[in-house]
């Protein structure tokens, strides 16, 4: 039995059903950052995600659309900040995102992850790169 992330467990407490899919099997890493994302650094920001799904936080509204092209990922893409270990709740949201699709599965939110990127070099420039 997988234990519950301690955020899973306030999102339980505060009525929102909802849960992270496809997360990725090992650590994130991303080209000129200085440190790899964990496993659940994205779980966390997919949690954050899905709360702030229907009222974006930040000056530039997270989560956001993205379009990318990811055939592998179908829906509408959404992107969330992700940071180590703490969740994004405004401020500088970093070059770091990770990539989302929303659906709703027998009354649960899922946010299924497909993928990493980042800003090249600046939030806002609209050039990323895929993170592996």
């Amino acid at each position: 039995m997988k234990p519950l992330s301690f955020f899973t467990v306030l999102l339980a407490a505060s009525g929102v059903n909802a849960k992270v899919t496809n997360l990725p099997k090992k650590e994130v890493k991303c080209s000129g950052v200085s440190r790899a994302f964990q496993v659940s650094d994205v779980e966390k920001a997919g949690e954050a995600a899905i709360k702030h799904k229907n009222s974006p936080i930040g000056a530039r509204l997270y989560p956001h659309r993205y379009y990318f092209d990811r055939p592998d990922c179908p829906g509408d893409l959404w992107g969330f900040p992700l940071s180590w270990t703490i969740e994004y709740t405004g401020g500088d949201p970093g070059l770091v995102r990770g990539i989302f699709t929303f659906t709703e599965v027998g009354g649960v939110l899922e946010a299924r992850y497909c993928g990493t990127y980042a800003h090249k070099t600046k939030p806002g420039d609209n050039n990323f790169y895929i993170c592996t």
